[in-house]
């Protein structure tokens, strides 16, 4: 057990920047700092889910599909996405078409939703309350639309599974889709978020935690993170998977490559994401859910001896699942390569360096990190 405030030599002191601080989650960071200053950081993720890649060689896919909503609570559906496209890439799969838009409606939401949980612990760990409260009352109408598609809110019990989706949309879904993005995105060019910024919350983050395009690139980061460093890298543009190639959209970036850049950027991705979510919406065709060997599934279905990586680009960047089959009905191997970890071991620590401790809290939130991803 670390104590939380520790006294070093030279008037030095380490602070553990901790599970119990509201702007950490369950991870947590040893700061050694001099008077005001951080001289050095030194990451722990903690200890909350544990294991998911090795239970997932014990179980058969249709199991693995609940489970790959735990890998990130925070965007569990994207996670399902990744999951399905490794078994129907290493089963050899045929998913309908229809399957593939309601794949990319539900990820494309559950990016929205994950920005809205960004922008409202960003605003909260820099001390604008409202900004909080505006955006998880907003996250709350896609949980309502996640309710009624999935069943489940947070956790969505593997809808997006193996061979396509585990059900069609119900009636009236796309019309109330369209009405709580219009709630969102009041027009193409405007959220509601936009309309909330605060003064004190832009002066909190602007020229704190700058990472420079060439750290960024070094440091192994993506995403937004990546992004808000000028480097203009999705993979729906760079490999798309789905039916990314179909859509219209930008990959926003900012130069900058501050707390705030990165912030500016996940604004700039809730209305991109709602403009493939209006044209997936309209573009969507009739027919088949799920792969017709998936609609009435034997539990024990035998896995084609190979290996596959699957790489999408998740809210908070790369998402990667590397599967390996033996030929029998379960995995072999599986290993998930989440984007949080490296943005908090490698990049967190050098952006913590000469950094006041007042503008922790900023950096860490602007890396748009999930706990749950980092410890696995």
């Amino acid at each position: 057990m670390i104590n939380v405030f520790e006294r070093l030599n030279d008037g030095k002191y380490t602070i553990y920047f901790g599970p119990a601080h509201p702007g950490s989650g369950n991870f947590g960071v040893k700061l050694e700092v001099d008077g005001e200053c951080v001289i050095s950081a030194r990451a722990d993720p903690g200890f909350l889910h544990r294991g998911f890649e090795k239970l997932m060689e014990y179980r058969i896919p249709i199991q693995n599909a609940v489970l790959s909503d735990r890998i990130c609570i925070l965007e569990s559906l994207a996670w399902n996405l990744v999951h399905a496209e490794a078994v129907d890439e290493l089963m050899g799969i045929d998913v309908p078409e229809r399957a593939r838009y309601i794949r990319v409606v539900l990820a494309e939401l559950s990016r929205i939703q994950s920005h809205l949980i960004w922008f409202g612990v960003i605003s909260a760990g820099t001390g604008f309350d409202t900004g909080f409260k505006i955006a998880f009352g907003l996250r709350d109408y896609i949980l309502d639309i996640f309710e009624m598609v999935t069943g489940g809110r947070v956790y969505p019990a593997g809808y997006i599974c193996p061979g396509g989706v585990r059900r069609d949309f119900p009636r009236g879904a796309k019309e109330r889709i369209m009405r709580v993005i219009s709630k969102i995105c009041v027009d193409e060019d405007t959220t509601v978020l936009e309309k909330l910024e605060n003064k004190v919350l832009k002066d909190r983050l602007e020229g704190v935690g700058v990472l420079s395009a060439r750290e960024a690139i070094k440091l192994g980061a993506t995403g937004p993170v990546l992004r808000g460093s000028g480097i203009k890298a999705d993979v729906r543009r760079d490999d798309p998977y789905e039916v990314y190639e179909c859509f219209e959209f930008e990959i926003p970036t900012m130069n900058e490559g501050d707390a705030y850049a990165r912030y500016c950027v996940g604004i700039e991705e809730i209305k991109e994401s709602a403009k493939i979510v209006r044209q997936a919406l309209k573009m969507m065709p009739d027919g088949d859910y799920i792969a017709p060997q998936f609609r009435k599934p034997k539990l024990h279905v035998k896995i084609p001896e190979g290996e596959v990586y699957v790489r999408n680009e998740v809210a908070r960047g790369e998402g990667c699942v590397y599967m390996v089959s033996d030929g029998g009905d379960k995995p072999y191997r599986v290993k998930i390569r989440g984007p949080s970890f490296l943005h908090m071991i490698p990049v967190l620590e050098h952006l913590l360096c000469g950094a006041e401790i007042a503008d922790v809290p900023a950096i860490y939130w602007s890396l748009n990190v999930c706990p749950a991803d980092m410890d696995r």
